[in-house]
């Protein structure tokens, strides 16, 4: 039978003697720790009739070792699915136990070790799914067990992390909508941003966010030069340099104001470019919106083909449709940005940018899809390319019966390759379920690519026991 060590850089007698006396304390934190995760146990009659079976040994008195009896409880309680509930009938109890009684026990480190991959696999599945408070429960319940456990810290700083970055983005969101682009301070959005930033450096929608505060700015800038207020447009120009001094408009700004400057006795041209510039600073950008910045900017091209201003106006109107629309997909909305896309041909904004933008709005409809459940097929084991393998262990508890069998099992592999959400579709027998389920878990994929980029799918396998 193989052996595992179960904490890295410890061998596996060292794990062992950390139980010993202290056991019961250990189960009990592991209980309290469990308070946002619920896992359904299934039992089985061949599950009951094993666990009979013993109860009914110890009372004829017939001689069955207790460390015996615990792991055949553990293993059925194991393959049942009742991993760590309910109260002192489940799996890591039963293996915890027999630790307290046999430190040296490897039947029982194992079974430890595969309830920790369990678990792991659980909370994985959790963030994958935005449940930050169920991944945090499951890392508790791991570092109750193991205490210095790395890859169970992590999960729990990694949900902690995750629901920060989500609390933020909506807040920028909020206050981007509202216009607080950079005051008040400390409650605006390219604050927001760079809280974001501070935490994941290369968060696309953080820096998406902050390059949509730029154009906006760039914008509000145009709108105060048709205004005639330079004094606001030197400020807003002054916030955007702030932000990123080689934005691409800045110049363009200064140009404008220049030609505003020289077409101030031309009061109708004046009065339809000062109405267009409110519509685009009131993100009026276009039909159904009365007076819109599209319409206006385009009735001084009619009258003036050569406008740089209302020219310099359509592209900032076509821009910011482009600029929402990519903001918007990175933030999750993608309806919201499907009707700005919309907009933006109309507008006859940038074909290219169009469809780079479709593309990815696109891929994070087929991510929002997987974290709902919804995929386009199964993949077939032949079609995955798998770079760790597991074979599941027999169960102890169908080794007297001599019984052979058969489990399905649907999984999904997310866009790093690691395993989630896994399932049992059919089986021969409900006794081979955990075993099929901890190997699965303990699987690792190559992402599969689609247009160059990694997507989770869903899989299916089938694995054989046999005696």
């Amino acid at each position: 039978m193989a052996t595992h060590e179960v904490i890295e850089g410890a061998p596996a007698s060292d794990l062992a003697g950390s139980f010993g006396a202290a056991s019961a304390v250990v189960i009990a934190g592991v209980l309290a720790a469990w308070i946002f995760v619920k896992q359904d146990a299934v039992v089985t009659d061949d599950a009951l009739f094993e666990r009979d079976a013993a109860v009914t040994a110890v009372a004829a008195g017939r001689t069955q070792p207790a460390s015996s009896s615990l792991l055949e409880q553990a293993e059925v309680a194991f393959a049942a699915g009742r991993i760590i509930e309910p109260e002192f009938d489940n799996a890591l109890n039963y293996y915890l136990t027999l630790l307290g009684a046999e430190p040296d026990n490897a039947d029982a480190i194992d079974g430890v070790d595969r309830v920790i991959s369990y678990l792991e696999n659980q909370a994985e599945g959790a963030i994958f799914q935005n449940d930050w408070d169920a991944a945090r429960a499951y890392a508790a319940v791991i570092m109750n067990v193991r205490p210095n456990d790395t890859h169970g810290r992590n999960l729990r700083e990694r949900a902690d992390r995750f629901e920060r970055i989500e609390v933020l983005t909506a807040r920028a969101l909020d206050q981007f909508s509202r216009g607080r682009l950079v005051s008040p301070k400390d409650n605006n959005a390219a604050a927001s941003y760079g809280a974001i930033l501070e935490l994941d450096p290369a968060n696309a929608v953080a820096q998406q966010g902050l390059r949509s505060i730029v154009q906006r700015l760039i914008a509000n800038a145009q709108s105060a030069a048709f205004a005639g207020d330079q004094a606001r447009a030197k400020q807003f120009v002054a916030d955007a340099r702030t932000l990123d001094p080689n934005a691409t408009g800045l110049a363009e700004v200064e140009k404008s104001t220049q030609q505003i400057k020289r077409a101030v006795d031309d009061n109708q041209q004046q009065n339809d470019l000062l109405a267009a510039a409110e519509a685009l600073q009131a993100d009026r950008l276009m039909p159904p919106a009365t007076p819109n910045a599209y319409d206006l900017f385009r009735a001084v091209l009619v009258r003036e083909p050569g406008s740089y201003s209302a020219q310099r106006g359509l592209a900032l109107v076509q821009d910011a449709l482009l600029d929402r629309a990519e903001a918007t997909v990175s933030a999750g909305s993608l309806g919201q940005a499907a009707a700005l896309l919309s907009q933006a041909r109309s507008a006859q904004a940038s074909a290219a940018r169009i469809a780079a933008i479709e593309a990815d709005l696109k891929y994070q409809q087929r991510l929002a899809d997987a974290r709902e459940g919804r995929f386009d097929r199964r993949y077939s084991m032949s079609e995955l390319s798998v770079t760790r393998q597991v074979v599941p262990n027999y169960p102890r508890a169908a080794t007297s019966r001599h019984l052979d069998g058969w489990v399905d099992v649907e999984f999904t592999v997310s866009e790093t390759g690691d395993v989630a959400n896994a399932k049992v579709l059919q089986s021969s027998m409900e006794l081979f379920d955990g075993a099929a389920l901890a190997a699965i878990t303990r699987f690792r994929f190559e992402p599969v690519m689609l247009d160059g980029r990694p997507i989770p799918v869903r899989g299916v396998v089938k694995f054989s026991f046999k005696d």
